[in-house]
């Protein structure tokens, strides 16, 4: 998981599209949930965030990958359009319905999502025996279930359930703060300096199913591809210091340029396009800060 910029796409206007009555789903929504009829258990159909707009505005803001895991998908499955806060229940919640239907349509609660992350599914997980069907659905869980906001005309909005919120999310957070990356792939988190380990990381690990096993592979191997470019830059550059000190131009021109190629190579991984670039980011970034001086 990385930081993503929601300001680099805009918002699309497909969801304040208005209906015959000039009234948008947001609005529509409120009234549905906030009459007398509502009897705390059927549905409001949200549509418009599903609309081809606001797909195609996640797949350019998350460059085709899913915002928890950094997997790409596209080539076999189209995409979840996730909400970050559940529109339709909250399953730690006392009373799980409504969800947060106010936020069904809101920009900044929707994120692009790969099944494995998003539905409920038996995975396989990382030092684990039997599966486990694990995915955040419609999940999520604070530090202390009295502050959930179940309303959509609190002055402070959700800023007031802010500070006890358990899930990361990569457009308000850091994840690079969190999480970090081990040997095989595995994810955990990060410890501060007592030793502790960050509870956001834990939790998120948990409910997105960063450590399914098929991910663990995947990320392994993209682990072992950056290993194995290090240690090309590694001898490109102990080449390069042998002749740096010689009078043959031909031979320092000839491994400078080997060097620098191998060293692009290796920087192609940090790509924002590629898939996990906060394991790279750990990975390669601490060794260009001490073999090189670089920070990333």
């Amino acid at each position: 998981m990385i930081k993503i910029d929601r300001s680099q796409v805009p918002r699309p206007s497909a969801l304040d599209k208005k209906n015959r009555a000039g009234k948008t789903e947001t609005e529509r929504a409120i009234e549905y949930y906030t009459s007398p009829t509502f009897d705390g258990t059927t549905n409001f159909e949200f549509k418009i965030y599903s609309d081809s707009e606001v797909k195609d505005a996640l797949i350019k803001l998350f460059k085709g990958k899913c915002a928890y895991c950094e997997s790409t998908f596209l080539h076999i499955y189209s995409g979840d359009i996730e909400h970050f806060r559940p529109k339709g229940e909250i399953e730690e919640a006392p009373h799980k319905k409504p969800g947060y239907y106010w936020l069904a349509a809101d920009w900044d609660n929707l994120l692009l999502s790969c099944r494995n992350c998003n539905q409920k599914l038996s995975h396989s997980i990382y030092g684990v025996r039997t599966k486990k069907t694990m995915g955040k659905m419609n999940q999520f869980p604070l530090s202390d279930v009295t502050k959930y906001i179940r309303k959509h005309d609190r002055v402070n909005g959700i800023a007031d359930e802010e500070p006890y919120r358990l899930l990361l999310n990569p457009c308000i957070d850091n994840p690079e703060d969190h999480l970090e990356y081990g040997d095989e792939g595995i994810i955990r988190p990060k410890k501060d300096a007592y030793g502790n380990e960050s509870i956001m990381a834990k939790k998120s690990i948990d409910v997105y199913v960063l450590q399914r096993m098929y991910l663990v592979q995947s990320r392994e191997k993209k682990l072992i591809e950056m290993q194995a470019q290090i240690q090309r830059v590694k001898e490109a550059t102990e080449n390069f210091n042998d002749v740096i000190g010689t009078t043959d131009t031909t031979k320092k021109f000839y491994f400078e340029r080997i060097l620098k190629r191998e060293m692009e190579r290796l920087k192609k991984f940090l790509n924002p396009k590629e898939e996990y670039v906060g394991m790279a980011r750990q990975v390669i970034g601490e060794f260009l800060r001490v073999n090189f001086g670089i920070a990333i």
